[in-house]
């Protein structure tokens, strides 16, 4: 990150922002629909990728989760990118996410050790109930195992840090490849953004995650279309928060005046 982005992050970290719902995922379908046949190419390709690597034991699932899909994930948004300053594209511009597999699975591993750690307080509340006992009882004696202890209700509140850092680290594979962050400055400074605004960037995300699943609705054909315009739609939501596209206007005026 050079000395103009940090300027202009600061100054988003110091002023706050406007969040345009409606305008993103308006702007996503525009991005889409701007190569509908490549989104939906890397839609059926990806998922086939991740398919197959699951059936893996063991090792594919975790493969396909820290190196596999923060990849393929940036992939979409390199290209809306793309899309988005006018510039042509091609198939293999969707795979260029694994040129940052490295940062991108640290920061996805070091998220998930993160938000598995804010549940502890939920998980020994249950445990004190007899809940995670009565599992192991049920999987060696499904039949006789009998009813499941109630744990507290109380204890579900101790979900909402982890619900909290779920959304907060959401941009953090975006910085990593659109401002060449390290994964803990990248997952720090999407932490720092997004809390300013955390309910509604929670509302937006909750309504692409409604929308992706609409195609899974839709005999899980529809999934090749609303995946790619989620992406879309998150990285719109991205790129006018951290101000990206002036980044990009900078970079082209320094480089005219060197």
């Amino acid at each position: 990150m050079n000395e103009n982005q940090q300027k202009k992050l600061q100054e988003v970290l110091d002023y706050g922002y406007q969040f345009h719902f409606g305008d993103y995922i308006s702007k996503g379908f525009e991005l889409f629909q701007k190569n509908v046949g490549g989104f939906i190419g890397y839609a059926f390709v990806a998922g086939m990728i991740i398919m197959v690597c699951n059936f893996i034991p063991i090792i594919g699932p975790i493969a396909g989760g820290l190196f596999l899909t923060p990849a393929l994930t940036v992939g979409a948004y390199l290209v809306a990118h793309k899309l988005n300053k006018g510039e042509s594209t091609e198939f293999g511009d969707f795979f260029k996410g694994f040129e940052f597999i490295g940062p991108l699975a640290a920061a996805t591993f070091v998220m998930m050790l993160i938000i598995i750690a804010s549940l502890i307080p939920m998980f020994i509340a249950w445990g004190t109930s007899g809940f995670f006992s009565w599992i192991i009882d049920a999987q060696s004696d499904p039949l006789g195992v009998g009813e499941p202890p109630h744990f507290p209700l109380w204890s579900i509140v101790f979900i909402i840090p982890a619900i909290y850092l779920s959304i907060a680290y959401g941009w953090a594979t975006m910085f990593i490849a659109f401002y060449k962050m390290g994964f803990w400055e990248a997952l720090e400074m999407s932490r720092k953004l997004i809390t300013k605004q955390w309910f509604i960037i929670f509302l937006y995300s909750l309504v692409l995650g409604l929308l992706a699943s609409v195609g899974i609705i839709l005999l899980l054909v529809g999934i090749l279309v609303t995946y790619p315009i989620m992406l879309c739609s998150q990285y719109a939501a991205f790129a006018d928060v951290t101000r990206l596209m002036e980044e990009e206007e900078s970079d082209i005026v320094d480089h005219l005046v060197e």
